[in-house]
């Protein structure tokens, strides 16, 4: 009778515990996940999350190259100093990182962050590059700031002073006309060498002649001295080393640097240094979500490359690989982060404004490399092509290379699906600009398709395509040919650097492009047509305790699913469509 009554006892008691037990659990594990989803996870970064920054509504509109969004309360230079229309960069990136916050109602670790802000430096030593061509050049500063990121360093450029410089003017890019310390000089100047002209020595060297290397990415860092004991030289003997370490698979070495400040942990790399320690030590740790360490690290990963919390959430729970790289390349074009100086946007306005170009309808683009590149990264698909059409010999093959019919192919696949203005019409005049650094042969393939009314030409089932060249495509551009060291003039070196630029810029901002991934430009345009999908709900954990116990909320239910976080604009590939396409930067 005891022990029954014992045992009644404890049943009673165990349920009045255990009960409210349970529902403490669930709520606990509720609010877990709620707290999760707002990035509170222990050593994560907490970016500022801004209550208005809801997700919009968001349609693909067909592009043109003058944004709308902006063109109703932003600037006319603001048109052309990105790669991506202005309406789409998020501005407030550095307002939401965690070392800009200061004061006391921020995290502490936000409040640590703030005051070590520049104690992690990567030295980015961009020279080694310069004789390459654009292309190379802007994939090899994505790169590095992709590592610097990742690794959640302050990056720092550092570019080679005028005595360092293989160029007379300081930089691989030319001289605009504010470079030169007299301009009047410049203006009545005579000769051939303008590399006899005085330049301002303060005015930028190197890569930052082009871009404006935004604060948010080097956290308003100086270039570190040591206490004035290094200077480009010191930095420049230890990237060599860097490039010993890289070849037999070690890491970086970090250089711990005595500064007024503190000392300063720098890690110095040139672009072949980017890309070995990119490829051998940080490729598979950044695609890597096994284990939560390595979600942690990603979430933290997007939000130094300034996505929101939400963004950074969906980054670190994607898993595929040519995802994660997509998602990548979308955060750094939303970025803002090939911004380019005002010299620049000033000419490259001008230049387009000359061109035949409508910018404020949608355009098309076909990028056509031949050059030099048909001898190396292309020749494989040149043989391929000519193959396929029943050439067994090389010897036999008509032309050495692809034909411009194959490229318009291509583009002619969906092109009576298209709405102009609202209007289906068949007859409507289509644009297609065309970047070459084979403008003759290219303009001989067109002159024998069949010609349509008003100088058009019918292409396939559309009946009037209007091409558009540069109006100096004689003026090869540097992305086409970087033509040697001193063998340029400052000033023409300039005006085919501006002409590359308004090409890389037409061709990011295109409706549809065509064009392939063999070439550093090709990829460069890749990247700036990828866009983050702000309708994109992420999927709910199939083992989540909300979806177990059936708690999920009606707006979670109501809510469709987009299959894919990162949205591209339409691009055609011309060839090599099978082979995987590499990280961003690469």
């Amino acid at each position: 009778l005891f022990y029954a009554k014992t045992m009644k006892h404890w049943q009673t008691f165990i349920f009045y515990t255990s009960f409210p037990t349970i529902i403490v659990f669930i709520h606990t594990v509720w609010l877990s996940d709620e707290y999760a989803s707002r990035g509170g996870v222990d050593g994560s970064l907490s970016p500022v999350i801004d209550a208005t920054n809801k997700i919009p509504e968001y349609a693909a509109p067909l592009r043109s190259f003058i944004d709308p969004v902006w063109a109703d309360w932003g600037t006319e230079d603001g048109q052309f100093e990105t790669l991506v229309p202005p309406s789409e960069i998020d501005y407030g990136i550095k307002n939401r990182l965690p070392w800009e916050q200061k004061g006391y109602s921020v995290p502490r670790k936000n409040q640590k962050a703030h005051n070590n802000k520049c104690g992690d430096i990567l030295l980015f030593m961009p020279q080694l590059f310069a004789r390459n061509g654009h292309g190379s050049q802007l994939n090899s500063y994505f790169l590095a700031a992709m590592v610097a990121t990742y690794l959640g360093k302050a990056m720092v450029i550092l570019e080679a002073p005028q005595k360092n410089s293989r160029y007379p003017n300081g930089s691989q890019f030319g001289c605009p006309i504010e470079s030169f310390k007299n301009p009047e000089e410049f203006l009545n100047f005579k000769g051939n060498d303008h590399s006899e002209l005085a330049m301002k020595r303060d005015f930028p060297n190197g890569l930052e002649r082009l871009i404006k290397h935004p604060s948010w990415l080097s956290r308003d860092c100086g270039i570190p001295t040591c206490d004035g004991t290094f200077d480009y030289n010191s930095w420049e003997a230890i990237r060599k080393d860097q490039r010993d370490l890289s070849r037999i698979g070690k890491p970086p070495q970090e250089i711990l640097c005595a500064e007024n400040r503190g000392n300063v942990k720098v890690t110095v790399m040139g672009g072949e240094e980017v890309r070995q320690f990119f490829n051998r030590q940080y490729r598979e740790k950044m695609v890597s979500r096994s284990a939560r360490h390595a979600r942690e690290r990603a979430y933290n990963w997007a939000v130094r490359l300034g996505g929101t919390h939400y963004q950074a959430e969906v980054f670190s729970k994607t898993e595929e690989e040519s995802v994660i790289w997509d998602y990548v390349s979308a955060l750094i074009a939303r970025s803002g982060l090939a911004t380019f100086q005002p010299w620049i946007v000033r000419d490259v306005k001008e230049f387009i404004m000359s061109t035949e170009l409508p910018l404020d309808v949608p355009h098309d683009s076909i990028h056509v490399r031949r050059g030099d590149k048909l001898l190396t990264d292309a020749r494989e698909e040149v043989v391929n092509y000519w193959h396929s059409q029943g050439y067994e010999r090389q010897v036999d093959f008509p032309l050495n290379y692809i034909p411009f019919t194959h490229y318009l192919r291509l583009w002619e696949i969906d092109c009576l699906k298209y709405v102009w203005d609202g209007v289906s019409d068949k007859s409507a005049a289509r644009t297609i600009y065309l970047a070459t650094d084979d403008p003759d042969s290219i303009k001989e393939e067109i002159s024998r398709l069949p010609m349509g009314q008003g100088g058009t030409t019918i292409v396939g089932g559309c009946e009037r395509v209007r091409f558009v060249f540069s109006p100096h495509d004689e003026n090869e551009s540097l992305h086409l040919s970087e033509g040697g060291v001193g063998k340029v003039d400052c000033v023409e070196r300039y005006e085919r650097n501006i002409h590359a630029i308004a090409d890389l810029m037409i061709l990011t901002k295109s409706n549809t492009f065509v064009g392939e991934f063999n070439s550093n430009w090709g990829r460069v345009v890749r990247i700036f047509r990828t866009h983050l999908n702000d309708m994109y709900v992420m999927p709910d954990d199939p083992f989540s305790w909300k979806k177990l116990f059936g708690l999920n909320s009606h707006e979670e239910k109501s809510v469709g699913k987009v299959e894919h976080p990162v949205l591209i604009h339409d691009i055609r590939i011309a060839f090599a469509e099978d082979k995987l396409v590499p990280p961003p930067g690469w």
